[in-house]
Formats: structure tokens, C-alpha cells, sequence
């Protein structure tokens, strides 16, 4: 069963640069202490497997946790704009792969004049 981390509205940075992550749900990727990021693979709705680095600032106290390496390629493959919406959740495994993450991407549609949300196909 998945329980979700987090939900984000994508901000400009997110849909061009890299996402950020609510400083809450850190802890949740598990990063090596000594170490300032980790690849993580989530799951999409379609099954597909997704390779993020998962970073964090080296030198700054309040480390700014952001998705890069893949996340731009997750963005461009599901056409994401700034408004639309993802959601990671994580469940947890026996096996050796330890945590598993899974994401969905949600886009902001008006329908009607009323704000729907749809997945990409």
C-alpha cells in the first residue's frame, strides 16, 4: 500500500529547471549523511520507472532539497506545464530495494469554466 509524501503545484523552476522538494518529506529519500544526493527510481501510473537525483546544497544549513538528473525528461515525456500538479508517494518493501516511490503527474484543465484535473496519457 503507498501512502503519499507530498503534493506539489509546479511552480516555472520546476516544469524548466528542477523540482523542489517540501523540506518535510527529505527524510523520505534517505540521503547518505556525509554524501549530498542519491538516485531514486519512481514509478509511474503506467508502470514505467523514472531515475531522479535527488540533491541537496553542500554548504548551507538549510539544505534546499531538489529532483534533477531525469526530472526534466519526466516533465517534457508527460507535457507538464507550470499549474499542473505532481504527487510522490512511497511504499515500503522488504526486498533489497528497500523504499519504493511512485509519482503521478496531474494536469489543470478548464472545463466548462471549472478547473478539472486530468492525467496524461
Amino acid at each position: 500500500m503507498q501512502k503519499m509524501l507530498f503534493k506539489k503545484t509546479l511552480s516555472k523552476t520546476d516544469v524548466v529547471y528542477r523540482m523542489t522538494i517540501p523540506m518535510d518529506s527529505l527524510s523520505a529519500f534517505q540521503i547518505p549523511e556525509g554524501t549530498y544526493s542519491k538516485d531514486v527510481v519512481a514509478v509511474d501510473i503506467d508502470g514505467h520507472r523514472w531515475s531522479f537525483r535527488c540533491c541537496t546544497r553542500k554548504k548551507d544549513p538549510h539544505p534546499k532539497t531538489v529532483l534533477s538528473s531525469g526530472w526534466i525528461k519526466f516533465v517534457k515525456n508527460r507535457g507538464l506545464k507550470e499549474g499542473d500538479e505532481v504527487i510522490f508517494s512511497v511504499a515500503h518493501n522488504d526486498g533489497a530495494e528497500g523504499l519504493q516511490f511512485g509519482i503521478e503527474a496531474r494536469k489543470k484543465v478548464k472545463l466548462l469554466g471549472q478547473d478539472i484535473w486530468s492525467y496524461p496519457l
